[in-house]
């Protein structure tokens, strides 16, 4: 079975950890199918997989698309402690989980775009999307991480942004369960230091990969937009725009290239 096969490439550290793994064949989203299970009382680490999603999704509404063994697909339910304002951190860490194992599997070069993209020469190659659930049993988080493996361009044409895939950057596929059991390896790691030390031991690494690092940027959030220089991100994961206007720290929105000039004279 593919979950057996899954556990042998896992560290045994992790692999103890994780109380079950479900994997299926075709499914509306992982995420959908990890709230369902935390709505029905199971509220235990669990890893749930798709090799398909008919529905997958990432941030602002966003559609994923999620073709046959195209691509990674996967939730992790996580039980948390403590306040929810504490997590702002955790979606950049996830993001940085999944550079480090990309990198483990030989992909130099990546870069991240606040607050959880991972991008290869500008072109998108894997998304995270995290949700916490809440009730009288207290929170639950679900990270859901989208890494393009192996699209074709009938699926490329599908997507309004440009992207790329681990195959196409290696040439060659990658076996999924490897680049599975190397991403939750790296995560569950961070994860647990997350909740121990919070987003500061991150905030060089962050900064450093950061794609949009002293460069002047957009930054969409609704119907607000603000223009300003990005100087990375604070102790907590916040984006610094330094505006016309002075000092802001973002924690939503969305990163673009700014097109007009702006009096700061950041570079573009």
């Amino acid at each position: 079975m593919k979950t057996d096969e899954l556990q042998q490439h896992l560290s045994p550290e992790v692999a103890a950890e994780i109380q079950s793994v479900y994997w299926y064949d075709e499914i509306d989203s992982t995420n959908q199918e990890a709230i369902r299970k935390i709505r029905a009382g199971e509220l235990k680490k669990a890893l749930i997989i798709a090799d398909s999603q008919k529905q997958g999704s990432g941030r602002r509404g966003r559609k994923w698309i999620s073709p046959a063994a195209a691509g990674i697909y996967m939730s992790l339910l996580w039980p948390v402690q403590g306040p929810s304002a504490a997590l702002q951190g955790l979606s950049l860490v996830t993001a940085l989980s999944v550079k480090t194992a990309l990198q483990e599997l030989g992909i130099n070069g990546l870069k991240l775009k606040w607050p959880n993209d991972v991008l290869f020469e500008g072109s998108k190659l894997a998304g995270i999307l995290l949700e916490l659930q809440s009730g009288n049993w207290g929170l639950c988080l679900v990270i859901g991480i989208g890494v393009n493996a192996c699209l074709n361009p009938a699926d490329r044409a599908k997507i309004d942004r440009p992207v790329t895939d681990i195959a196409s950057i290696l040439g060659s596929d990658v076996d999924r369960k490897v680049a599975i059991a190397g991403i939750l390896d790296v995560l569950v790691k961070n994860v647990h230091r997350f909740e121990v030390e919070g987003f500061s031991p991150y905030q060089q690494e962050w900064n450093h990969s950061d794609c949009f690092y002293n460069k002047s940027v957009d930054i969409c959030h609704g119907k607000v937009q603000m223009t300003g220089k990005s100087e990375g991100v604070d102790e907590t994961g916040a984006l610094i725009l330094q505006t016309a206007s002075g000092r802001e720290l973002i924690t939503g929105g969305e990163v673009f290239p700014t097109v007009r000039a702006t009096p700061l004279g950041a570079a573009t």
